[in-house]
């Protein structure tokens, strides 16, 4: 069977495929309102949940289980207020303001009824906690138990707070070990007040509300000094409007981008821009029902999918209108040129749209969840671009090309001549040599170091409230040493308590530890209050009746004394000594826990373990799963496209030729993010599979068209140049769109969402350079290449 003859069996083929999918028009119009009904209806909203900027960031994740353990079910607002100098009457004078404007907030207030035998009086108070209402112990009976109650720091009721009051107040907030940089930064400038809603917060609409109300209340004080807030409602609040914001700023990028390459692309047949521009709405419309129907919600992950789904359709597009342009301006009439437009890609955009799909499947070989989400959306969404090019929108071409072309055009192949000639000049050894090198040095500076705060624009009063508890309040970052005594209250022996105020003191001296906790630290607290208070008592007791004593105490202070699960069991068997850190690098805060670590197992008796294992094997575990989960996704990526190219060209040899061409520019990608010092996280882990997906789409259209070129009798040279002539201007264009249409996550507030559009952007364009470059160049000495 000859070559033409093929040829026309394929278009009768097509010609009869596209009189029966013209009803598809019909049929996917009516999906596409059913699918804007569905997502409608059923509110298809946006995942704000702090999981999401947690995941990977092992250290932030531990201080957050840490603080809900501590703080149950209840979620404050933490307000965070410079007030010059605290522990001072002017400074107290502006706490009680920001107190009052919290008090004004609907579930602010709590109001109580005190009755007597002859008053009833009704008292409303703030439900917040600072050192307003502040409380520490004191001794009331020594003998013969001792008993210790609570009392204010400050003087309650609306009593005078003078300047007497100052320093009793500034010693236990500012330097008694215990309660340091806890409600007032070490320096003394900031204070915290925690604020406890009696409200309902967990729908986006209360969220909402109570952003704005906070705003109103707290606008007063803002003009006097600086006021920042920080909350679970509001960090969600925070997250979806920025991804409903970053939806709205894609939508005029992209469009602008997608007229400018269109009309460029498209200026002889200014219908195509049409045909583009119609199919892609009907894509972006079918997009909410697809969200609706995998039950997969927007959040900081999934926003990529948009504008990448979107320029992937683009990409499906521009090569059948492409194709279309070339058969129509060859006389033919639409029907006609939309089945040969299909005959000449159908092959290598099915082809094309598997790999793309296969590299966003690998990323089910990721252990982050929600890179699993997103890789079963974005290959669901491919899936159904696909379908909506190759069904409807065939149909549609007819619609917007009824009538003949006007005959030959006159192109001239100079350009593309011109271009091939410079492809041929390459010295492949060379170029593959240096970007091997440059792959090497960058790959090995690519770090691991996840933070969820980088997941936030600088701008962002999340991010800006995270760095200053990092600077001012000693760090969030939290982590425990466990060291067993070997028994059931083990730990108030005399030789453990000993072993376990050294090993505080260490940590206490190790360079980035702004805090240390520990059950000897309590112990040294209650013999201070004790001995009344005097700085030079901060000692553990002598006494074995005291520390009995104490004991005691505190196992009678437990529903006061909540912090108390941070730093041992139930049992009193274990005691946890909890660091507080500042933010550093990875590496820095495992090498600080191992010195911590080692030091304590080098002073423990026999009878005493030490492990910091739960701190040290969850870091290393979040690091190496981020390290783990790319190589997973790369390799699986390119073992199941090399497979299905081996298998659809029945060529082992081009299979490897197109992996081969396309590693250069994704080894490129990671060196990019090694010199450019953007970390892996759980976003930019998705750059190198999804990179290796898209970019072999260029080098399967050209290898397709030299394949046929060859199998109607031409040379590998030959072939090469007419592959050239045919695929590269399909190839720049699409490559512009692709490159265009990531370059809109510059305008996104998500760090990772900007560096992830910037370094696949980079890669594609690397890819655009191997598939006109290294690939033709390749081709062209493949003569023994058998022609099928």
């Amino acid at each position: 069977m000859t070559g033409r003859y093929k040829r026309a069996v394929s278009i009768a083929g097509a010609n009869l495929f596209l009189r029966y999918s013209r009803c598809t028009v019909l049929v996917t119009m009516a999906l596409a309102g059913w699918a804007c009904f569905m997502a409608l209806n059923a509110g298809v909203g946006v995942d704000a949940e702090v999981d999401d900027l947690l995941a990977g960031d092992q250290r932030n994740a531990e201080g957050y289980a840490a603080l809900e353990a501590i703080i149950g079910e209840q979620s404050p607002i933490v307000v965070s207020v410079d007030c010059g100098e605290v522990c001072s009457p002017e400074g107290i004078a502006l706490l009680q303001e920001v107190n009052h404007a919290l008090g004004t907030i609907p579930g602010g207030t709590t109001s109580r009824t005190n009755i007597t035998a002859t008053t009833t009086n009704v008292v409303t108070v703030t439900n917040t906690s600072s050192v307003l209402n502040g409380i520490r112990p004191v001794i009331t009976r020594r003998f013969p138990l001792p008993q210790m109650k609570w009392v204010y720091l400050l003087p309650q009721g609306g009593a005078d707070i003078n300047a007497s009051h100052m320093p009793a107040l500034r010693r236990w907030t500012q330097e008694h070990p215990l309660a340091r940089n806890i409600l007032v930064s070490d320096s003394g400038r900031h204070a915290l007040i925690m604020a406890y809603l009696d409200r309902n917060t967990t729908r986006p609409s209360d969220q909402a509300a109570l952003a704005a109300e906070l705003e109103a209340a707290l606008a007063p004080v803002r003009k006097k000094t600086d006021v920042r807030v920080f909350g679970l409602p509001l960090i969600e609040h925070e997250i979806r409007s920025t991804v409903m914001t970053d939806l709205r700023r894609f939508v005029p990028a992209a469009l602008a981008v997608l007229l400018v390459v269109l009309a460029v692309t498209f200026r002889r047949a200014p219908r195509l821009i049409g045909y583009v521009l119609t199919n892609q709405l009907l894509g972006l419309i079918l997009l909410p029902g697809l969200f609706y129907l995998t039950g997969i919600r927007l959040n900081i992950f999934t926003i990529l999918l948009v504008p990448l789904l979107s320029a992937v359709h683009l990409t499906l597009l521009i090569h059948v209108g492409t194709a279309f342009q070339r058969a129509w301006e060859s006389g033919l009439a639409g029907m006609e040129a939309a089945a040969a437009a299909r005959a000449e890609v159908f092959r290598a955009s099915s082809i094309a749209a598997l790999t793309t799909a296969v590299g966003l499947l690998a990323l089910l070989a990721n252990e982050v969840p929600q890179m699993q989400d997103f890789g079963k959306l974005g290959a669901a969404g491919i899936v159904m671009f696909y379908a909506v090019t190759f069904g409807p929108g065939l149909a549609w071409l007819v619609v917007w090309f009824p009538d003949r072309g006007t005959g030959p055009a006159g192109q001239s192949g100079s350009f593309a001549d011109r271009a091939f000639v410079r492809c041929q000049r390459l010295d492949v050894v060379t170029c593959v040599f240096m970007a091997g090198m440059l792959i090497a040095i960058g790959v090995g500076q690519v770090r691991t170091d996840v933070r969820a705060s980088e997941f936030l624009n600088y701008e962002s009063p999340t991010r800006q409230m995270i760095e200053q508890m990092d600077a001012d309040y000693g760090g969030i970052n939290l982590v425990t040493v466990r060291v067993d005594s070997g028994q059931t209250n083990g730990i108030v022996t005399p030789g453990f308590l000993k072993f376990l105020d050294e090993v505080h003191q260490h940590a206490e001296e190790q360079p980035g530890v702004t805090g240390v906790f520990s059950y000897a630290q309590l112990l040294r607290m209650i013999n201070d209050v004790w001995q009344g208070g005097d700085k030079a008592a901060l000692e553990l007791p002598k006494s074995p009746a005291q520390r009995t004593l104490f004991a005691s105490l505190i196992n009678s202070q437990m529903k006061q004394l909540p912090f108390l699960s941070m730093i041992t069991d139930t049992n009193f068997q274990t005691a946890q000594l909890t660091l507080r850190t500042k933010d550093m690098p990875s590496s820095a805060y495992l090498q600080l826990l191992r010195d911590v670590e080692s030091n304590a197992r080098a002073r423990a008796p026999e009878s005493i373990t030490v492990s910091a294992d739960n701190g040290l094997r969850s870091i290393l575990e979040a690091d190496a799963r981020i390290v783990r989960s790319q190589r997973s996704s790369v390799l699986w990526c390119a073992a199941v496209i090399w497979l299905l190219l081996a298998v659809l060209w029945r060529s082992a040899g081009l299979a490897t030729v197109a992996l081969l061409v396309n590693a250069l520019p994704v080894g490129l990608v990671l060196a990019l993010q090694g010199y450019a010092g953007v970390p892996l996280n759980s976003v930019t882990i998705m750059v190198a599979a999804i990179s290796l997906g898209i970019a072999v789409d260029d080098t399967i259209h050209f290898i397709t068209q030299w394949r046929a070129e060859r199998a109607a009798g031409a040379d590998a040279a030959a072939a090469a140049r007419a592959a050239w002539e045919v695929k590269g201007r399909p190839i720049v264009v699409t490559t512009l769109i692709l490159t265009g249409m990531l370059g809109v996550f510059w305008v996104s507030g998500f760090p990772p969402v900007v560096h992830f559009g910037l370094l696949l952007a980079a890669g594609l364009a690397g890819a655009l350079l191997a598939a006109l470059g290294l690939l033709p160049a390749w081709l062209s000495t493949r003569d023994s290449e058998a022609h099928k």
